[in-house]
């Protein structure tokens, strides 16, 4: 269903006319989106937003942190073809235990760090001035950084842009701690050190307002250039368009309609209404985890699962899957 066909559904759930104001579209909308929120939270069911064909980023020799790009809300798992290895998570508190001055060695990496939401690509190479330009004349906005100064101190600048042509800062980041603009971006607006035409920091993307990036580092510190390919929980994006259509099945979708009519009739004190469409959502919930976290040849059993993996009994034996 469309997000016009789910407005529709909740308009007549909840007694509204056909067209209401504007006030009620936008509150329905939000409800529809918290619904999606709501379901996605649930334990489990965030594979739902589990990526297809992994994301890959190539290792830089010596160079221990990285970044993915816009579309990764988690990391679900890293591995490379080259020496064949499916990287194991390591918390940062291990990381920092075992290996506090990351440059001092590298190998081949048999873990990753997830850092989580970081607000820059890379970090200013020194202390410097910060440039702001976009690659369209219609970006005058504001621009905002936010971060710590040579003093050591915190510091939240803003200056107006001016299009393509590159706008300074008005004092000089050691670290970039956040970075937006006032208004979504319509072309491709950069972050840059020392000069227009300096180190790309970081990058907002058309119709977005600030950079996305999630950080992790490799360790050991890589030694080679080796492409990691990275498997990913996508980022949930709000339906806003009247063709979006929820990120979850479409036998399932009326349990939206479900939440964002519970929502409604709350609000508006209709508890023992509110009660029944939020019994619906909470069945279908039930459904819809049950489908997705149970395997279409799945028959439970009792007794601990046996684990997949390759033979590893040697030469004289068949070197075959096993279950």
């Amino acid at each position: 269903m469309t997000l016009t066909e789910l407005l529709a559904a909740i308009y007549d759930e909840t007694q509204y006319t056909s067209s209401p104001s504007s006030v009620v579209t936008t509150r329905l909308t939000r409800f529809i989106n918290e619904g999606v929120q709501q379901v996605i939270t649930e334990p489990g069911m965030s594979r739902l937003l589990d990526s297809d064909d992994p994301v890959t980023v190539a290792s830089v020799a010596g160079q221990a942190r990285y970044v993915v790009l816009e579309p990764v809300a988690e990391i679900r798992g890293i591995s490379e073809t080259t020496n064949d290895i499916a990287l194991d998570a390591m918390s940062m508190e291990e990381y920092r235990r075992l290996d506090p001055d990351p440059a001092s060695r590298s190998g081949v990496p048999t873990h990753y760090v997830p850092i989580g939401r970081v607000p820059v690509a890379k970090q200013p190479a020194d202390t410097s001035t910060l440039y702001v330009k976009s690659t369209s004349a219609s970006d005058v906005g504001t621009a905002y950084i936010e971060g710590i100064i040579t003093t050591g101190a915190q510091y939240a600048d803003s200056f107006a842009m001016s299009g393509t042509t590159a706008v300074p800062s008005n004092i000089a980041f050691a670290e970039v701690t956040d970075f937006y603009v006032s208004a979504s971006a319509t072309g491709l607006i950069t972050l840059l050190e020392d000069s227009g035409s300096g180190t790309e920091l970081a990058k907002i993307s058309l119709n977005f307002m600030r950079p996305r990036y999630y950080g992790f580092y490799l360790w050991p510190t890589p030694n080679a250039v080796v492409t990691y390919n990275i498997d990913y929980r996508r980022r949930i994006i709000d339906m806003v368009n009247a063709t979006d259509e929820p990120p979850i099945p479409q036998e399932s979708h009326p349990m939206l309609i479900a939440w964002a009519t519970y929502r409604e009739l709350d609000m508006k004190g209709d508890a023992d209404r509110a009660q029944a469409a939020l019994a619906r959502f909470m069945k279908d919930l039930s459904r819809l985890k049950y489908r997705t976290q149970t395997l279409a040849d799945e028959l439970p059993v009792a007794g601990r699962r046996r684990t997949s993996g390759m033979s590893r009994l040697g030469a004289w034996f068949p070197a075959d899957m096993w279950r």
